[in-house]
């Protein structure tokens, strides 16, 4: 099996993943906007793991869409994203709170998901369903 064909068959195109994370992002950003005080109720039932999930998610979608990117700019990237929102939430459009363990549960998330992304891609190059690192 060529290259090619090998990634073909992998699970999300860099294309797809790309607009996966930038889809992902974009609710992300909008379920922070929520003006008010309580901002957007929960859906785990406690805010940190919101924040832990969703950056998980963010880091695992943007290692797909940008696999050749180093993991320190990847994490970078999206813990500068999430200081944005922390900003955006402490700004007086929003009415919301800015807090450092929103921040530190957003790192969290983000080690989380691209230890998930490694791990991943390392089972699917074991059964070959992605091309070997060059």
């Amino acid at each position: 099996m060529s290259g090619q064909d090998a990634r073909r068959r992998a699970v999300l195109s860099r294309r797809e993943g790309r607009l996966a994370t930038i889809a992902a992002g974009a609710v992300i950003i909008v379920i922070a906007s929520i003006p008010g005080p309580s901002g957007a109720p929960s859906v785990f039932g406690w805010d940190k793991l919101d924040h832990l999930s969703a950056f998980a998610a963010l880091a695992l979608l943007a290692r797909a869409g940008w696999p050749s990117a180093p993991r320190w700019m990847t994490a970078g990237a999206l813990f500068a994203y999430g200081i944005g929102i922390e900003l955006l939430q402490g700004s007086p459009l929003v009415n919301r709170t800015a807090s450092a363990s929103d921040l530190a549960a957003n790192a969290v998330g983000i080690v989380i998901g691209l230890a998930l992304a490694l791990w991943l891609g390392r089972v699917a190059r074991t059964i070959r369903w992605l091309p070997p690192r060059r």
